[in-house]
C-alpha cells in the first residue's frame, strides 16, 4: 500500500483501500442523477466524497452553496492543478460561489520559498492570471491572499481554541523538528475552508472542497472544529492523482514531472515525447503484444482531460492496448491537443492580467 500523508505520496495508490482507511464514500450514486457532467466525473477520476448529500441537495433545489479550492504560490500552475480548477468551474455553473484562498503563508512556513515576500509576489505573477484565464465569473468568484485578509486570522484565532496540539500531532504527525508556523497553518487552512460561511458571505451553508486523498487530514480536522463553532461541516470530493511525466505523482516543485501552464509552446512536444510509456520495448513487439494504457502517461493525460469525447477515448485506449496505436501515435495526439490548449490559454492569460482586481476580495 502506498504511503499517503499531507507532505508526500509514495508508491502506487490503491484508491479503494484508501477510501476504506479514511472513511470516504463513493460518489457514483449522486453522479448518476446529475446531467452534463465533465469527463472527470463521467470517467471515475473524481471517485469519492464525504458528506456530498448536502451539496447535491443544494444543487437540486437551487440553494446557496460554495466551492473552495486553494493554491500555494511556490511556482507556476501546472496541468495537475486544472483538476481542482475545473471542478470549481463546474460547481460554479451549478450555482456555487467560488472561493480561492492563495496560501502564501503555507508556501513560506513549509519552506517552498525563501521569503514570504517572494511567495506573495508569485501570487500576481504566476498564479492569478492562470486562474482567471480559465473563465470564472468575476461576480461570483472571491480570491484572497491569506496574509492580506484579516478575517482569516481572526477566524483562525477563534478556531485555535477548539482543538489541541495532541489532536493536530496525531493527524499530521508533527515532530520536534516542526516549526510553529507549520503547526498554526493547520488552523489557518481550517479558517480558509470555513471562510465562505462568515456572515458577510451569507452565513452558514454547504461548502464543497475538491481535494486529493492526501489532503484529507485537513478535512477531518476542520469538520471537527466546524461542529464546535456553529458552522456547517464542509463536504469534500476526491480525485485521482494525474501522473507525472515520468510516472509517479506530479509535483510543481519537480519540473521534470509536469507541464506548466506558462511553458513555452516550443518545449511542449519535447516534454511529451519524453514521457513514460506503457508500450513494449520495440515497435514490432508493441504491434504484436500491445501496450498498457493504464500506465502510459500520454494515454492517461488524454483520458484525464484532453479528449472529451468518450467514444474517441475508448477507441484510442483499445487501439493502444491492441498495438494498433503506438506510444509515438498517442504522444503526438496529446502534444497537438496540449499545444492548442496552452496557446489559447496563454493568450487569455495575458488578457486576464488586467482583470485581477475584479476577482480579489
Amino acid at each position: 500500500m502506498a504511503k499517503i500523508d499531507v507532505s508526500e505520496v509514495q508508491g502506487e495508490v490503491n484508491y479503494e483501500a484508501a477510501m476504506k482507511e479514511f472513511g470516504i464514500e463513493p460518489i457514483d450514486k449522486y453522479l448518476k442523477k446529475m446531467k452534463d457532467l465533465p469527463a472527470m466525473y463521467r470517467r471515475g477520476i473524481v471517485f469519492g466524497q464525504r458528506d456530498f448529500a448536502q451539496i447535491f441537495e443544494a444543487i437540486q433545489n437551487k440553494k446557496p452553496f460554495a466551492v473552495l479550492t486553494g493554491f500555494n504560490p511556490s511556482g507556476p500552475l501546472h496541468l495537475g492543478n486544472l483538476l481542482f480548477l475545473k471542478q470549481a468551474l463546474f460547481f460554479q455553473k451549478m450555482g456555487a460561489d467560488v472561493f480561492i484562498p492563495i496560501s502564501n503563508d503555507e508556501t513560506y512556513v513549509f519552506r517552498k520559498t525563501d521569503s514570504l515576500e517572494k511567495a506573495t509576489q508569485n501570487v500576481t505573477e504566476l498564479v492569478l492570471p492562470d486562474i482567471i484565464a480559465l473563465g470564472f465569473d468575476a461576480k461570483r468568484t472571491k480570491i484572497f491572499i491569506s496574509t492580506k485578509e484579516p478575517r482569516v486570522y481572526e477566524l483562525a484565532v477563534k478556531l485555535s481554541a477548539k482543538t489541541t496540539f495532541s489532536t493536530i500531532k496525531a493527524i499530521f504527525g508533527f515532530t520536534n523538528e516542526t516549526n510553529p508556523g507549520q503547526i498554526f497553518y493547520t488552523i489557518v487552512q481550517s479558517a480558509h475552508i470555513l471562510f465562505p460561511q462568515l456572515e458577510e458571505f451569507g452565513g452558514p451553508k454547504p461548502v464543497v472542497v475538491p481535494i486529493g486523498i492526501d489532503q484529507d487530514p485537513y478535512m477531518r480536522l476542520v469538520r471537527d472544529m466546524a461542529d464546535k463553532t456553529g458552522f456547517v461541516k464542509p463536504s469534500s470530493t476526491y480525485h485521482k492523482f494525474m501522473p507525472g511525466l515520468q510516472g509517479g505523482k506530479m509535483s510543481g516543485s519537480k519540473p521534470e514531472t509536469c507541464i506548466y501552464l506558462n511553458d513555452e509552446l516550443s518545449k511542449i512536444k519535447k516534454k511529451i515525447m519524453g514521457a513514460f510509456s506503457g508500450g513494449a520495448a520495440t515497435l514490432k513487439e508493441h504491434k504484436e503484444k500491445g501496450g498498457n494504457p493504464d500506465i502510459d502517461v500520454a494515454c492517461q493525460y488524454l483520458y484525464f482531460m484532453f479528449e472529451e469525447d468518450d467514444n474517441k477515448i475508448k477507441h484510442i485506449l483499445d487501439a493502444y492496448r491492441q498495438g494498433l496505436l503506438s506510444s509515438g501515435d498517442v504522444k503526438n495526439m496529446l502534444a497537438e491537443k496540449v499545444e492548442k490548449f496552452l496557446k489559447d490559454h496563454q493568450h487569455k492569460r495575458e488578457k486576464a492580467k488586467k482583470d485581477i482586481e475584479k476577482f480579489m476580495l
